[in-house]
């Protein structure tokens, strides 16, 4: 080896080792990023009246997507990648400082059906709708609601 290519080595792997340093393990990548939510999944159908919510976890990990046990089980549908819309933080009434989320989650599926679902996160409060689609027509909307899960303390 010539001395360019030590060169080259030893500033990769500073740079590889500051990077890794940087990135200080288990603090959140983006403002949902480790948060779970307990939400009550709704299908609404068009002249009928909505039946009654199913309960339900919703959980983001950034670099991973969200998952949700009733999109799973309904639709087979994994981790899907989220994309944040809108982060900022606002001063309610009583003076405290609040965060508002909007976020914005898409996927087709092998089947055709495409995903898409809007969620607004105000706090510690979640709601937003899932429709499917499948060549642009509407087959499944559902509504959800809900609260972040209290974090167990260490």
């Amino acid at each position: 080896m010539n001395l360019k290519h030590i060169i080259i080595s030893a500033t990769v792997l500073t740079v590889g080792i500051l990077s890794i340093n940087a990135i200080k393990k288990g603090e959140p990548k983006d403002n949902l990023d480790k948060k779970i939510f307990t939400v009550t999944m709704t299908e609404l159908k068009e002249g009928a009246p909505a039946k009654k919510g199913v309960e339900d976890e919703m959980e983001f990990k950034a670099g991973k997507g969200m998952f949700s046990q009733f999109l799973f089980d309904k639709l087979e549908y994994k981790w899907v990648k989220y994309q944040i819309t809108k982060d900022s933080t606002y001063t309610d009434e009583e003076q405290n400082e609040n965060q508002w989320i909007e976020a914005e989650i898409s996927t087709t599926d092998d089947k055709d059906q495409t995903m898409i679902m809007k969620c607004v996160v105000d706090n510690f409060d979640i709601s937003g709708e899932i429709k499917i689609t499948k060549k642009d027509k509407l087959k499944k909307k559902f509504e959800f609601s809900g609260k972040e899960k209290a974090k167990k303390k260490k």
